[in-house]
């Protein structure tokens, strides 16, 4: 949810999102929100990806990063060198920044330069087409399952044209 990303960012930039959205009655579709140093503040609503704000510093991009790390960025090494935080509410938060490798792996990021939000959303009854073909009524279990789709695709479209009837 919307709530649980913006309790990580500076005062400021909370203050312009939360405006944003109050003028454009738009929270609930908010998917995004993306943070460049010395850059902009973006939304993304569906496809549309709209610039609010162009004056990230570097201080905000810091501020931020440490929330998000709950002032312990060594704790988080881990998730950082996989180029994303996970946050409360099933959130994600991508990072940006110069890659420490070593032995050829990615071991941290330093100079974080940009952050982007993702927004975790429920989707709710979306499975109900579906429980069908996953629930073993009979025997009082689950089949064996791996359902899968694209990024916004929802995963019962991706059911339906891969059903046991077409597969």
């Amino acid at each position: 949810m919307l709530k649980d990303v913006i309790w990580y960012l500076p005062e400021n930039i909370k203050n312009i999102i939360n405006e944003y959205i109050e003028n454009k009655n738009i929270s609930n579709f908010i998917e995004e929100i993306r943070m460049r140093s010395n850059g902009n503040l973006s939304i993304k609503n569906g496809q549309e990806i709209i610039s609010i704000y162009d004056k990230i510093s570097k201080n905000d991009i810091q501020e931020t990063f440490e929330n998000i790390c709950e002032n312990s960025v060594y704790s988080y090494t881990k998730q950082i060198s996989e180029g994303f935080i996970t946050i409360k509410g099933g959130n994600r938060v991508g990072i940006v920044g110069t890659a420490v490798i070593e032995n050829d792996k990615v071991i941290n990021i330093n100079d974080i330069s940009s952050l982007n939000f993702r927004i975790a959303k429920e989707i709710k009854d979306v499975s109900v087409p579906i429980l069908k073909y996953i629930l073993d009524v009979k025997n009082n279990t689950i089949y064996n399952t791996l359902i899968i789709s694209a990024p916004r695709m929802w995963k019962n479209n991706t059911f339906k044209r891969y059903s046991k009837k077409n597969i």
